[in-house]
């Protein structure tokens, strides 16, 4: 890498997607230290500034290997939870509850998800699981973004061979 990082260097180093350490940086988690200085084009860091923490980062995460790609398994598992929890969300009336189960289900894929390959069946994984990361957020408020989300499901089985 040269003297500077932005967010899709930072993802490059990592093997994460762009749109994940993104999100890390706006809600500062994982110790994601502050940008040295912000351009229209977005934040960047001094080398010195974000390498170590990159190398503490993915030790931290296991990130040092090389990543495989997503599972038959992982793929179906994610697909199934999404499409169980869009069609919760449109029952009526909705049960908070069984909604709120659904979208665990799937944020228990996201760890998993997140350690696939940086290909396109990876990077659809991480779209598809990307409502749901806020544990925070009740699932009745993620129906326009599940909804949304449904055509990646077709995209998982059109780049997947083995489907």
């Amino acid at each position: 890498m040269g003297d500077f990082y932005g967010i899709a260097e930072i993802a490059d180093a990592m093997g994460l997607s762009r749109q994940l350490v993104a999100v890390w940086r706006k809600r500062r988690s994982h110790g994601i230290p502050e940008p040295d200085a912000e351009l229209a084009s977005g934040p960047i860091w001094r080398r010195e500034t974000v390498e170590p923490w990159i190398e503490r980062t993915r030790g931290r995460l296991g990130l040092a290997g090389a990543r495989e790609s997503a599972s038959r398994s992982l793929r179906l598992r994610t697909c199934r939870r999404v499409l169980r929890l869009a069609a919760l969300m449109l029952e009526e009336p909705q049960r908070p509850r069984v909604l709120n189960d659904a979208a665990d289900q799937l944020r228990d894929l996201i760890h998993e998800v997140d350690q696939t390959a940086d290909d396109v069946v990876g990077a659809l994984l991480r779209e598809l699981v990307e409502p749901v990361r806020d544990p925070d957020v009740p699932a009745e408020l993620l129906r326009v973004p599940v909804i949304e989300s449904l055509p990646l499901v077709t995209a998982v089985a059109r780049n997947s061979p083995d489907w």
